[in-house]
């Protein structure tokens, strides 16, 4: 998570990267002076991000890699704002919503978001959206912009670069279905949201003592234990 603060920092609001971002020293903290300067260095950096130099080059080289990709360079090279606040009160259920687009052009048709991950093909990045609701997050951006402005962004793009090198970049740009979907889904749980205030009662999972199994990767039908999916973790 620090990595991706920093990157959109150093992507987005290069003008904020001291006010916001703390590169660690490289002290030895086992030794009085490295423990000395380290403590100055905590106290200086008090609530920023912190992050090592190594994490800082690697976010210099990612973003070199995104400004290397027509697309990407393209898209933000528009006139634009990086992470406008949007805040609207839902007609439905009454409840004040927001977002917060990573970067939206001045005339109002693109939202685009930018992503750390571990896996920017199209096969990678699909399970990402699964994993991570990102296509909850498009649906959501669109209708609050539009609610809060008056204006519907036409486009929500995502630029990925993954976090390893050579820090390769691909941008896709949600289609309809995509957006449909996860607006969908945001109502859907929008909805939840208003009961489980309204009644000030907020359930998680069974309250009953319930059977757990092995999940379908690990017995196949076959009943031999299989590969593991990869999940991302960042």
């Amino acid at each position: 998570m620090r990595l991706g603060t920093a990157l959109h920092t150093h992507v987005l609001e290069l003008s904020r990267w001291d006010a916001e971002i703390a590169v660690a020293p490289n002290c030895d903290r086992r030794t009085k002076a490295g423990k000395e300067a380290f403590a100055a260095f905590e106290s200086d950096s008090a609530g920023k991000t912190v992050i090592t130099a190594d994490d800082a080059e690697v976010v210099m080289q990612m973003g070199r890699s995104i400004m290397r990709h027509p697309g990407a360079a393209m898209l933000l090279g528009m006139a634009g704002k990086a992470e406008t606040t949007h805040m609207w009160t839902d007609a439905t259920y009454g409840l004040q919503c927001k977002c917060r687009p990573d970067w939206l052009t001045d005339d109002g048709s693109i939202v685009v978001d930018l992503k750390t991950t571990r896996d920017a093909s199209p096969r990678g990045f699909r399970h990402s959206i699964t994993s991570f609701r990102y296509h909850v997050q498009a649906g959501w951006y669109l209708h609050g912009v539009e609610q809060a402005t008056g204006k519907r962004p036409d486009q929500f793009i995502f630029i990925c670069v993954e976090t390893t090198a050579p820090y390769a970049v691909a941008v896709y740009a949600a289609d309809a279905e995509m957006i449909e979907r996860g607006y969908q889904q945001a109502m859907d749980d929008l909805g939840k949201l208003a009961v489980c205030k309204a009644a000030d009662n907020w359930p998680s999972y069974s309250d009953q003592i319930e059977p757990i199994s092995l999940p379908a990767w690990m017995t196949g039908a076959s009943g031999q234990q299989q590969q593991a999916p990869e999940i991302e973790t960042y």
